[in-house]
């Protein structure tokens, strides 16, 4: 497996719709956050503006590259890329600096970052190794393969739950929860974690489980606060309701069509709290209404589509978790911010991919959409030399009448510049790296064993 695998034919598998509708949500996301600049200019220095706009470029650049690498080199790298996760949050614990009332975030000179992003895409590697090792994809998920990855998962929410955020620990569970799912379970295990989930219910219901949990500090006065107050802010107007009741105001008040571009008067007084982050969703519904909400939710929708629809064509078991995973990320907090900003959530620190101000936020979703992309052009591994590896079906497609007997066969295209002569111009079987896991033979047997006019089944190209 080469590290730099770059073939002109990848791009054949590239999926548009999943690069353009990143890149309009990225465009959405720094004209929202322009209208908000002019509003709360900097008193000195780069305008949050000005550095998304430098955080986009340099996200550009990382995509670039990651496209150039072969996705399965992180399984290599898997275990390694986790230990930095969860020393980085270790890191927080002790060297973190504190703002709002919480330890999250590491500061470098001229720069601060929150180690939890990256958490996010290092756990869909690590559970994607995991659940593609060969005793998995024979076996699934039983009594005794379940404990790794379960313990693999709770580690950082553990870690990031401590800091505390409890929307970011919350969201990485969320995150791993599809993985787990899309893999096959054994009954035995289905019983055991049914029966464990009704008694922490009943534990916590009759037992007074919730003051156990209040007493230990694994959730915080003001995190249960936050949903109690969720379901009705009007009794807390000045106080915790505030945030809730004034992000539905500004998502309200934005109508049909909106109030204008730089015309919002809750994000443009004051009154809409964390705009350009958390509630950058009420900011940018309040000047462009409904129509641009649902401008935005179409482009979310088509990514997601696009996300599944690698997932789906993908044969490769890793590449398979990998883009599950990863589409995960982006749909887990793309819902639970919407959700909050809208009040049918309680308000947590969840920011909007795209959109939100945050350079770590936005280089993480940058390369999650890089990732996809990556697991999309490389479904097929193509053959460096077609033509000597397969001298039994170039000999035949050249004998016959292509037109009538090969039409599944697609042209690739001219060659281009610096290719040898002996060039085929029509597709022919790929290495397939999934067929260590099907036990079938390889396409070059198949076809050797074949007898008459080649016929190749779609299913094969």
């Amino acid at each position: 497996m080469k590290l730099l695998s770059l073939d002109r034919r990848m791009w054949e598998n590239f999926s548009w719709p999943l690069a353009l509708s990143a890149a309009g949500l990225i465009l959405c996301g720094l004209v929202n956050l322009y209208s908000i600049s002019l509003s709360h200019p900097p008193s000195s220095g780069l305008s949050e503006f000005g550095k998304q706009l430098i955080f986009v470029g340099a996200g550009a650049l990382l995509c670039l590259a990651a496209a150039a690498v072969d996705y399965g080199i992180l399984r290599k790298c898997a275990i390694p890329l986790f230990g930095v996760g969860i020393s980085l949050l270790l890191m927080v614990e002790f060297f973190g600096v504190k703002a709002g009332g919480a330890q999250r975030w590491l500061e470098v000179p001229g720069f601060r970052f929150q180690p939890s992003e990256f958490m996010k895409p290092a756990l869909v590697i690590v559970i994607a190794t995991l659940f593609s090792a060969k005793e998995f994809v024979k076996k699934g998920l039983t009594l005794r393969t379940f404990a790794v990855p379960a313990a693999f998962t709770l580690l950082p929410v553990g870690l990031v739950l401590k800091e505390p955020d409890l929307g970011t620990a919350g969201l990485l569970g969320l995150t791993a929860l599809p993985l787990f799912l899309y893999a096959r379970w054994s009954r035995p295990l289905k019983l055991a974690l049914g029966g464990a989930a009704v008694a922490l219910a009943l534990w916590i219901a009759v037992f007074g489980g919730l003051e156990f949990l209040l007493e230990k500090k694994v959730i915080r006065p003001y995190q249960l606060d936050r949903v109690f107050t969720h379901a009705n802010p009007e009794d807390d107007y000045n106080g915790k309701g505030w945030q809730i009741i004034q992000s539905k105001r500004a998502v309200g008040s934005g109508q049909i069509l909106g109030r204008g571009f730089h015309d919002g008067t809750q994000q443009k007084y004051g009154f809409l709290p964390a705009p350009k982050t958390d509630f950058a969703f009420a900011a940018l519904a309040e000047e462009w209404g409904f129509v641009g909400c649902c401008a935005v939710l179409a482009l979310y929708y088509t990514l997601l589509c696009s996300a599944l629809a690698t997932v789906r064509k993908s044969r490769d078991v890793f590449g398979k978790y990998l883009a599950l995973g990863l589409a995960s990320v982006l749909f887990c907090q793309m819902a639970i911010n919407v959700a909050m900003v809208t009040g049918l959530f309680p308000v947590v620190g969840i920011p909007l991919p795209f959109v939100s101000y945050g350079g770590t936020s936005l280089l993480v979703t940058m390369l999650c959409v890089a990732g996809i992309l990556n697991v999309g052009m490389r479904r097929y591994q193509f053959q460096s030399d077609p033509v000597t590896q397969n001298p039994k079906v170039w000999e035949e497609s050249q004998s016959i009448s292509l037109k009538e007997k090969v039409s599944q066969v697609r042209r690739l295209g001219p060659p281009a510049p610096g290719e040898p002569e002996v060039f085929p111009p029509f597709r022919l079987p790929h290495v397939k790296p999934w067929l260590k896991y099907t036990g079938r033979r390889s396409a070059l047997q198949i076809y050797r064993d074949l007898e008459g006019p080649f016929k190749a089944p779609r299913t094969m190209l």
